[in-house]
């Protein structure tokens, strides 16, 4: 088995309009809006089923059982998830003050080390401008390399050439690619892909190749440039870590609130049926009860949304370094 490495100028992005919705779905876009549409889907298709007769929600049909049972221990489960998500993020929250003190001390040295390697006073605190000082140190390194390989007394290899040639642009797409005070999954989502793993592991091979040969400002500055592929996996680890503390934490509360609109409403619906007849006119009925089906699955819509992102972020950085699933490549 051969061991291919390459350079990568970019990082990944939809490349077609349904990869763009695909990636809003599961990704970028709100969750409340995207759990909104779900139970959009949900009403229109219900309606049209019950327009069409293939659904009975009559005086003479099962819909008072299913309203009056089913659907009432349903929503009851909601407050069960809702709690469990509360133990999960108290988990990360708390800790021992040898345990905090540790975290702390890790994000302060990776910030330290950008510091040092961009030579900066200080870092910024904001994700998208941490990841940008990033980016855009990573640029200048790759060109200072470029520049040294253009002065006379040494000829850069031209694999060395065109790898800092990649990582020039590599670097000035991610950050042409932040967003001005961007939300954190946004920030996130720029360096999900493979790309920064097979740049690291290539300039690791580079410099294994030719230390011997480099001068030594070029010898320093691609020893930069992998420090500064391994800051974008550690940043991108401690984002992902955020991103879905904060989801979690806004999905326990939506439950919360969309949990108790949803057994109001199962309750209303369940008494507007009586025997062989019901409270409102049976003209009504069909959209009374598509829009309260509608609230009733609500809950679930916004779990499915949240777990949807969570599950995607989950997959795209389940390593850290120079490994990479085949499935991602």
């Amino acid at each position: 088995m051969t061991t291919e490495t390459r350079t990568e100028r970019s990082v990944q992005e939809g490349d077609t309009i349904r990869d763009r919705i695909v990636t809003w779905i599961l990704l970028e876009g709100n969750r409340p809006i995207v759990a909104a549409g779900i139970v959009t889907a949900f009403v229109a298709t219900i309606a049209v089923l019950i327009s069409v007769d293939i659904l009975a929600v009559g005086p003479d049909s099962f819909a008072a059982t299913i309203f009056g049972s089913g659907l009432t221990s349903g929503v009851f489960t909601i407050v069960t998830i809702a709690l469990s998500i509360n133990q999960l993020i108290l988990s990360w929250v708390f800790g021992t003050p040898d345990t905090l003190t540790a975290r702390l001390d890790g994000s302060r040295s990776l910030r330290h080390k950008v510091e040092e390697l961009a030579n900066r006073p200080s870092s910024p605190t904001d994700p998208a401008a941490f990841l940008s000082l990033i980016a855009t140190t990573l640029s200048d390194r790759a060109a200072d390399i470029l520049t040294v390989s253009d002065s006379p007394g040494w000829q850069a290899p031209d694999e060395l050439t065109a790898a800092m040639e990649d990582l020039v642009a590599y670097g000035r797409n991610i950050d042409d690619s932040l967003g001005e005070n961007a939300p954190l999954s946004d920030t996130l989502g720029v360096v999900l892909g493979p790309e920064y793993a097979l740049n690291m592991a290539t300039v690791h091979r580079l410099r294994n190749d030719y230390s011997s040969t480099l001068p030594g400002d070029a010898r320093v500055d691609l020893r930069a440039i992998e420090e500064l592929l391994e800051s974008i996996a550690v940043s991108r680890q401690f984002f992902k870590t955020m991103v879905l503390q904060q989801d979690f934490a806004a999905l326990s509360r939506q439950l919360v609130y969309s949990g108790l609109l949803a057994l109001v409403c199962v309750i209303s619906l369940t008494l507007i049926y009586r025997m062989n007849t019901v409270t409102i006119p049976l003209s009504t009925l069909p959209i009374v009860i598509s829009l309260g089906i509608g609230i009733i699955i609500s809950p679930l819509a916004l779990f499915a949304a949240y777990i949807l992102r969570a599950a995607t972020v989950a997959r795209k950085t389940i390593s850290v370094g120079p490994f990479i699933p085949p499935q991602n490549r």
